[in-house]
């Protein structure tokens, strides 16, 4: 079941062979079921409200290159975010959905743009993230969940970062799970 929620649309500027500033795309999405494309996933029931990922913009680097051909990412098998690069990533949360905890080797900024998510870390801490507020990830170890009836949007921005090292133990990212 789709999100009622607005498709998000994404412009992508880049210059002309005279150096001027020209739109090189202008592309509206809609979110997509990431079971669809993660291996060892259950398939999607469409008749249920699912998770919903855009994936608006991936670079290979940090830095990134502004200049030159660039690669389509939406609805395609990515990692959560990127060892190299950065990923802009707008996520859509179904009433009384959660996620999985997980860890991303990188640091992101989270903005909730519309609704009340709840973000639990590994130590069983819950924070209410409403509307407006940017959650700054620093390779924690989290889950979110929208335990609201209304659908809530999520824009995240990752970049890659050093690994976690605690007392001299490196702290390994984990992955949604499907079993």
């Amino acid at each position: 079941m789709a999100a009622p929620l607005p498709p998000a649309r994404r412009i992508v500027t880049g210059h002309s062979p005279a150096g001027k500033a020209i739109v090189e795309s202008d592309t509206t999405f809609t979110a997509a079921d990431p079971r669809i494309f993660t291996a060892n996933a259950p398939k999607p029931d469409p008749s249920e409200p699912a998770l919903g990922f855009i994936n608006l913009w991936r670079t290979p680097t940090f830095p990134a290159p502004i200049q030159g051909p660039w690669e389509e990412f939406h609805a395609k098998p990515i990692e959560l975010a990127d060892p190299l690069g950065t990923t802009l990533r707008i996520v859509d949360f179904p009433p009384h959905q959660d996620t999985a905890m997980h860890r991303t080797v990188s640091l992101d900024f989270g903005i909730v743009l519309k609704g009340t998510v709840v973000m639990e870390l590994d130590d069983g801490a819950c924070t209410v993230v409403g509307e407006g507020t940017t959650v700054v990830q620093r390779g924690t170890s989290h889950a979110w969940y929208n335990r609201s009836d209304e659908w809530a949007r999520m824009a995240f921005v990752l970049l890659p970062s050093q690994k976690v090292i605690i007392g001299g133990e490196e702290l390994e990212p984990h992955k949604f799970t499907h079993e």
